[in-house]
């Protein structure tokens, strides 16, 4: 601001007084306080856009946590699932002494289980399997 004019306004005593205690320069005060009204929507828009920007990082970074969630959750079923598969292919081992590929490939698919890496584990474990059953 390039220069002061002085004017008179009219204030209630009970905010002047208040006011003469938390500021030091009421005068002051209120200058900033109509420049803020005046000239601060330049930086109004800025909050309000940077709260948007942060709304949209904040849905983003939860969407991805959701994504890495699920993940998560989808391991330890295949997990579990490849466990309930190697139980029941042991069961038949035990008791015919052989698997059948066509029978293990179709148990995996109903478990959303990866077949090469049921075979895999068989080949690692000996055990025997032909392939039709």
């Amino acid at each position: 601001m390039s220069g002061k004019q002085r004017i008179q306004l009219t204030l209630d005593c009970d905010i002047v007084d208040a006011a003469k205690d938390r500021y030091l320069s009421v005068s002051n005060r209120v200058n900033e306080l109509l420049a803020m009204d005046m000239y601060g929507s330049d930086e109004k828009d800025e909050l309000v856009n940077r709260l948007h920007e942060l709304k949209l990082e904040e849905k983003s970074i939860t969407k991805r946590i959701c994504e890495l969630e699920k993940k998560e959750v989808i391991i330890q079923e295949n997990g579990s699932n490849i466990q309930e598969i190697m139980e029941w292919v042991n069961t038949i081992y035990s008791r015919k002494g052989v698997v059948g590929l066509n029978k293990v490939e179709a148990e995996c698919k109903r478990k959303h289980v990866s077949f090469d890496e049921i075979k895999q584990i068989l080949d690692a474990e000996e055990i025997a399997y032909v392939k039709y059953s």
